[in-house]
């Protein structure tokens, strides 16, 4: 595991990534997280109204195009390191599938993943949905493989993926208004009634 990464991860969780960049949030809230024994890794600002606003504004699913080619590529590279640090989250992962035919719809979406729905499926989705636009929203159990692997992905989306970190009460604040077909869902348990989610089989 990339031993800078892990010890710049308090500074790291701060952030969010939208319009292409990693950014200071809005919302004030921490929410720490933790390794599989219990230390800490650093704490997530779980995004309020005014960071998910933000996302939506600085989605560019027009203009200049998303590099799946080599996002496909980044990502098959990812599979050692993203093990190791889920191995810290508490995480044994197996070899995922890379490649994912993006669900039915238009326009962009967002994506709420559990912390058990290994990263390199979460990455395949990722870069389906990129042309889309995506903003996902991790669990916080597996906030540190996220921001890792947007690290890697996010440059090459021109600006198609934004990541969100929070825990349930911001996943509500994301779904409120949106429609079904925008609202994505995936998690080996189902989708709260709330959230009128579609469900995407990753796990």
């Amino acid at each position: 595991m990339d031993a800078l990464f892990i010890a710049e991860l308090n500074e790291r969780l701060f952030t969010h990534f939208t319009g292409g960049l990693w950014r200071v949030p809005y919302a004030q809230r921490h929410l720490p997280v933790h390794r599989a024994d219990g230390a800490r890794l650093g704490q997530i600002v779980c995004a309020d109204a005014a960071d998910i606003a933000r996302a939506r504004a600085e989605l560019s699913p027009t203009g200049a195009a998303a590099q799946p080619d080599a996002m496909q590529q980044a990502l098959a590279g990812l599979a050692e390191p993203l093990a190791a640090l889920r191995r810290e989250e508490g995480f044994q992962d197996t070899a995922a599938p890379l490649a994912l035919a993006p669900p039915a719809g238009g326009g962009p979406v967002v994506l709420m993943t559990a912390a058990a729905v290994p990263p390199l499926s979460v990455g395949a989705a990722l870069i389906a949905l990129a042309g889309r636009g995506v903003i996902w929203k991790p669990a916080p159990r597996a906030a540190a493989s996220a921001h890792y692997l947007m690290r890697h992905l996010g440059p090459m989306a021109a600006g198609r993926l934004a990541l969100l970190q929070g825990d349930h009460a911001t996943g509500q604040l994301m779904a409120r208004g949106a429609a079904p077909d925008t609202l994505l869902w995936a998690s080996p348990a189902a989708p709260p009634p709330e959230l009128r989610a579609q469900v995407l089989a990753l796990a």
